[in-house]
């Protein structure tokens, strides 16, 4: 049974408060590190001399509110906070000495097999590492380069970037849906600032005469509309304006139009980190942690797969990239062909491509494709 500390001196509990106070305020937190220097200019005339700070000091480490280690070959120390201080005081001595070793540890962790050696204790470790498990002193973390050992730390010590695997790891495997999505939103919004609105163009089928309602003869002659027709006209013309446009049979090009040279800024990466950080596509606690060099990774990938191209100091899409959805099938843009001039005309989807010669079986002149494709386009 641990034995009651007495009652902190108030010269003691006030120099605690200012070093708790400091520790809260900078971005270190519990981790700040205070020097003897430090020291003496927090507790001011409650301590002026080594002597008297060094009294001080010893009565804040038997309450273990303040631990002291040394850093650079130099003496210093850290807070503790009043509850792990109180949760500390009632350990046994075997459960003090892990803590102890898990907490000079630091940022680092330190695996059981490193801990039962420093501590010289075997099944008695175990034991003691669940019992602070339990009162939340300690806690266990994924290594994502040795996920087969578990990493003990301080239970409010967040792990470093070296443990966990970064932004991109979620409880130590590979997030690939985040990566996905990152990828393909970047794609999205790089490609919205990278070319002007596409110009489409559709390719015209030839009409058969049973869908016209008559010949090339018949066409050609003129009828004059009865007056019950004339209010129809312009149903009738959407109609078949809609069905010009949006006839499923009719070939879609688009073409991508550069902006002229010297009159775009293309996106950086810190234009690209600050529309996925304000955007809701990505969820909250997950675009919060994201940083400049998360999505510097993510874009050279797209690079090197040639989705992106750097221009300048920004990026912009490679003409004819396609977005796709992060639900889609992986492969489902990756089986389409490209359309260029060739794969545009019969030869270049021809399945006999390879067996056309002149004077052969197979021959451009008997070709049954060429009309037909030609006739669409004019």
């Amino acid at each position: 049974m641990a034995v009651t500390a007495p009652k902190l001196s108030s010269e003691s509990e006030g120099l605690y408060d200012k070093m708790l106070r400091a520790a809260e305020e900078s971005p270190e937190g519990l981790k700040k590190v205070f020097f003897q220097n430090d020291l003496q200019t927090l507790a001011d005339e409650a301590a002026k001399t080594v002597q008297q700070l060094m009294v001080l000091i010893q009565e804040l480490t038997n309450h273990h509110l303040v631990r002291a280690f040394r850093l650079d070959r130099a003496l210093c120390w850290s807070t503790r906070s009043r509850s792990a201080a109180s949760a500390i005081r009632v350990l046994g001595q075997q459960e003090l000495l892990v803590y102890t070793a898990v907490e000079e540890s630091h940022m680092k962790g330190i695996w059981m097999r490193e801990l039962k050696k420093k501590t010289g204790l075997q099944k008695e470790c175990e034991k003691s590492v669940h019992k602070l498990e339990a009162a939340k002193l300690i806690k266990a973390v994924k290594n994502t380069k040795y996920p087969a050992q578990k990493t003990f730390m301080l239970f409010h010590l967040v792990p470093s970037d070296d443990i966990t695997g970064g932004t991109f790891f979620d409880d130590g495997d590979l997030d690939e849906g985040l990566i996905d999505g990152l990828s393909n939103l970047i794609v999205f919004h790089v490609r919205q600032q990278s070319w002007v609105d596409a110009k489409m163009r559709r390719l015209k089928r030839s009409e058969s005469p049973v869908e016209t309602g008559g010949t090339e003869s018949s066409t050609s002659k003129k009828r004059k509309r009865h007056t019950n027709d004339i209010e129809d006209l312009t149903a009738i013309g959407r109609s078949n304006h809609r069905s010009r446009h949006h006839d499923s049979d009719a070939d879609v090009i688009a073409t991508q139009l550069p902006y002229q040279a010297y009159t775009r800024n293309y996106p950086t990466t810190e234009a690209i980190h600050k529309f996925i950080a304000e955007s809701d596509a990505i969820r909250g606690a997950k675009a919060s942690q994201l940083t400049v060099s998360d999505i510097q990774s993510i874009i050279d990938v797209l690079v090197w797969d040639e989705k992106l191209e750097k221009v300048g100091d920004g990026y912009r899409t490679v003409r004819g990239v396609k977005f796709r959805h992060p639900n889609s099938a992986e492969d489902e843009d990756d089986n389409e062909i490209g359309r260029n001039g060739l794969t545009q005309a019969p030869c270049g989807r021809c399945p006999v491509f390879d067996l056309c010669t002149e004077g052969g079986p197979i021959n451009p002149g008997t070709c049954v494709y060429w009309q037909d494709w030609i006739a669409a386009g004019r």
